[in-house]
């Protein structure tokens, strides 16, 4: 063999091996990924300095295909005027493309009047989940009798929201009420519907509860999620503390290779819900900036975040 025979089939024979395991692995990718789009919301909440429609174009603007609204005291819709106010906000959003699919209420209890209310409202306005607000522990019970009365009062809710066909989810949160834990969320909801009623696990606060095992957490709960909210942080330690800091996604100390490599095998394709939780503008910009220049710093971090999370997927 001449020299540049050899050179031509060597050429060909490394591409002959790079290209089959390259193959199997698309085909490998292919077999696993989830059959449906996964689609993408965000939490409105730092964003309730822009009116209706302002907050429809940013989320349109930025590729995500829903809002989920805050539906709850403070938020863009106030409880109590949620007949007047849901349905406008839900037609601006409709009219970009990106409608109010899910909301943040003060949601708890069946016999609370404004539960039936928002819930109708939000079944005739198209919105599919809302999530409950959280649940406090009762130092005078056991946390067994705590868990019995919260299960209760899921259970309720569930029958309430099959009636308008909505779903209702608890987030896991970090801390000492109900739910710190994602294992706290999977002892009441284990031998419910998650059609009614089930778990918006939060990747944030899995981890901060879990460092070490919310891999387990999240294995566990997983065929009782029915959206996942997502965003990132770090912590700001000293001798005696350490506090956790919202980030940027992408920027903080979650491993999210690791998270996306454990949802595909669970074959999980629930919805995103993005949450921004750090500073649009510190506490001069909030002062100086106009409200053009805090739109744009909006759309900016809103569609970065957003960008960042598809190149995740």
């Amino acid at each position: 063999m001449n020299r540049r025979n050899f050179i031509k089939d060597a050429a060909a024979f490394a591409a002959l091996s790079a290209a089959a395991p390259l193959a199997n692995v698309s085909a490998g990718a292919l077999q696993s990924a989830p059959k449906q789009k996964v689609e993408i919301y965000s939490f409105s909440k730092l964003f309730q300095f822009l009116n209706y429609d302002e907050l429809a174009a940013v989320f349109k603007e930025s590729g995500l295909d829903g809002i989920d609204l805050t539906v709850r005291k403070g938020g863009h819709v106030e409880p109590e005027n949620v007949e007047r106010d849901l349905p406008k906000a839900a037609n601006a959003a409709q009219k970009q493309g990106v409608p109010v699919v899910s909301m943040v209420t003060d949601i708890q209890d069946v016999n609370d009047p404004l539960t039936m209310r928002v819930l109708k409202t939000a079944s005739d306005n198209g919105v599919k989940y809302y999530r409950l607000a959280y649940y406090r522990y009762e130092r005078q019970k056991t946390i067994a009798e705590n868990l019995e009365t919260i299960r209760t009062k899921m259970e309720q809710l569930g029958e309430l929201n099959a009636k308008y066909n909505i779903t209702g989810g608890y987030q896991n949160h970090n801390g000492v009420n109900f739910g710190g834990n994602p294992w706290e969320i999977l002892e009441v909801v284990k031998n419910m519907d998650k059609q009614k009623i089930g778990c918006f696990y939060d990747i944030l606060h899995s981890v901060v509860e879990g460092l070490q095992s919310w891999q387990t957490a999240l294995r566990a709960i997983a065929p009782y999620v029915t959206q996942r909210y997502i965003k990132d942080f770090y912590y700001s330690a000293t001798e005696k503390n350490a506090r956790v800091i919202t980030c940027e996604l992408g920027k903080g100390m979650i491993n999210f290779t690791q998270y996306f490599r454990i949802c595909q095998e669970l074959n999980m394709n629930q919805p995103f819900c993005l949450h921004i939780e750090y500073d649009l503008f510190n506490a001069e910009e909030e002062k100086s900036l106009s409200h053009a220049e805090k739109y744009k710093r909006a759309l900016m971090i809103m569609k970065r975040d957003t960008d960042t999370l598809k190149n995740m997927m």
